[in-house]
């Protein structure tokens, strides 16, 4: 007798591109920079022998927030017309700065996004042919930060940085002049000298944490095409879902589930696929099933065991609870054995995550 079984597929599509979020991560950073004064005495101050480059180690606490660690150098040039107005001198400064900062970023799920930072530091600096002579020697002192960027990933682990960072200092002496109250040009209305710094550089992330799983809890992040016993994973947008075909069979067709990383409990998914379930073995009382229950290559082998045997539980305690005789079912559970793709992507791993649902050979 024929019977007819609904597929039900979850199409999802990807306009852009998706990454993978890490629940904490390290990253360590370097490149250069183009350091400029900025609003200084007046706008012929700033001269343009400027360069620098910095290195940054850098903390992520969860998806979006992280504390950075940055050593810079700087070498900045500031013109003065000496009295009369016959002739410029050129004072230069050489600034060594470690500066600490907490930044915020905005879109974790994606290789591209925007950043912001915000924090401080301590500075050491030597002038040389200051406009105020007795300037010309070693100072120390300290800045504020404020600054935004962009992280442009080539993949989970390299990244191209641009950012931008507007810094007031503690003192009036970075720019060869401390005229007191001359004008009132840092962040807070002081008389600090302020500069602007320009960056570019690399950042490589290591110690990966877990995988989050704040790419999964949008419309954004995961495609799913359900087809008898197999879950299709990919990258998406957004979620369309469309009865597409009704296929009909001659014997019994059981339907497997998947699993999110680390979780054994049900998605929405796997409802209407455990509904189909319930109503074929109902309509065949004469057949029992075996439950198999994996899991992907993360993790500890005793865990991942452990692990499958939850799925396999959860999927065991929804078919009884819906009527399923338990004499008709066996359970077992093979951890992260028996994989239908390698475990070398998210993607991958995602197929591996599952409860297979087969009918006992008689």
């Amino acid at each position: 007798m024929l019977r007819r079984t609904t597929i039900l597929i979850v199409i999802l599509f990807n306009a852009a591109v998706f990454s993978q979020a890490f629940e904490s991560k390290w990253g360590l950073g370097g490149g250069f920079t183009y350091p400029r004064f900025f609003s200084v005495t007046g706008d012929n101050f700033s001269g343009n022998d400027n360069y620098g480059a910095y290195i940054s180690l850098e903390r992520y606490f969860n998806e979006q927030v992280s504390l950075r660690g940055l050593l810079n150098f700087t070498h900045m040039e500031s013109n003065y017309y000496l009295i009369g107005g016959s002739a410029v001198q050129n004072h230069t400064v050489n600034q060594f700065a470690l500066n600490l900062d907490v930044l915020y970023k905005f879109l974790p799920c994606k290789l591209v996004s925007p950043y912001i930072l915000i924090g401080g530091g301590v500075t050491n600096f030597t002038n040389d042919h200051s406009f105020y002579p007795p300037l010309d020697k070693n100072f120390w002192g300290y800045q504020v930060n404020v600054g935004a960027g962009i992280e442009w990933g080539f993949n989970e682990d390299l990244a191209l940085k641009t950012e931008a960072v507007y810094r007031t200092a503690s003192n009036n002496k970075l720019d060869g002049n401390d005229r007191i109250n001359e004008n009132f040009k840092g962040l807070f209305g002081g008389n600090g000298d302020t500069y602007a710094t320009f960056d570019v550089g690399l950042v490589w992330y290591f110690s990966k944490d877990n995988e989050s799983d704040i790419c999964k809890k949008c419309p954004e992040g995961i495609r799913e095409v359900v087809v008898h016993d197999t879950v299709y994973v990919e990258k998406v947008k957004e979620i369309k879902r469309v009865v597409v075909d009704t296929v009909y069979v001659e014997k019994p067709t059981l339907f497997g589930v998947n699993f999110n990383f680390d979780k054994y409990v049900l998605s929405p998914e796997s409802y209407p696929i455990l509904d189909h379930d319930i109503k074929t073995l109902k309509d065949n009382p004469d057949i029992n099933i075996i439950l198999s229950g994996y899991t992907d290559n993360l993790g500890s082998n005793q865990y991942n065991e452990k692990l499958s045997e939850n799925r396999v539980n959860t999927v065991y305690n929804f078919l009884v609870s819906n009527g399923i005789n338990s004499k008709r079912i066996t359970k077992k559970w093979y951890g992260e054995a028996d994989p239908i793709r390698n475990n070398d992507s998210a993607i991958n791993r995602a197929f591996n995550r599952r409860v297979e649902i087969k009918v006992l050979s008689k």
